[in-house]
């Protein structure tokens, strides 16, 4: 149990800090948790096209044709899952550029480096999309030095599987009929 002082300690101390006030301060701080984008909120994450991800949702919505609101929830899940789904291989493009970059950044690795450029270099890749390799770098970090790529492959796995098991459901509710809406 406090003590008395110490509650209106506390009390006193939660007045200083309210959070954001502003709507600016509040949409930035919405954002805080938003690292890789594969456990994000928002519908969109810095760098994608917004364009893209809203073709995403109407061809979904268009071949699944939910009916009534319990089977058009169903679809918006199965639509996150797509639109994490799809940003799996640019962090996995990004883990894997970051770590060739930085295997190239050490001084004594630099000569084995410029021998592997000297044969057949005009069909490599030698520079990363900054965005890829910050999303990947980003996402290696969240795993606090665990393997990064063990992780992501485990977090496809378990994305597949709940998008097949949405999409058998609301296959089977649109066969019995689905849900009646009594409003």
């Amino acid at each position: 149990m406090a003590s008395l002082k110490k509650i209106i300690a506390n009390r006193n101390n939660s007045k200083k800090s309210t959070g954001p006030v502003s709507n600016l301060g509040k949409l930035k701080s919405s954002l805080n948790a938003i690292k890789h984008g594969l456990h994000a909120e928002k519908f969109v994450v810095i760098g994608e096209n917004i364009n893209d991800l809203n073709l995403i949702k109407d061809r979904l919505t268009r071949e699944l044709k939910p009916i009534g609101m319990h089977q058009e929830f169903i679809v918006s899940k199965m639509i996150d899952i797509v639109i994490r789904l799809k940003r799996i291989p640019i962090i996995e493009a990004g883990i894997l550029n970051h770590e060739m970059l930085e295997y190239e950044a050490d001084e004594y690795k630099d000569k084995i480096a410029s021998t592997v450029e000297g044969e057949g270099a005009n069909n490599m890749v030698l520079s990363s999309n900054v965005l890829v390799r910050k999303t990947g770098l980003s996402f290696a970090r969240d795993c606090n030095q665990g393997s990064s790529l063990l992780k992501l492959n485990t977090i496809e796995d378990k994305l597949l599987s709940k998008y097949f098991k949405l999409l058998n459901h609301l296959r089977f509710e649109q066969e019995q009929g689905g849900y009646n809406e009594k409003i």
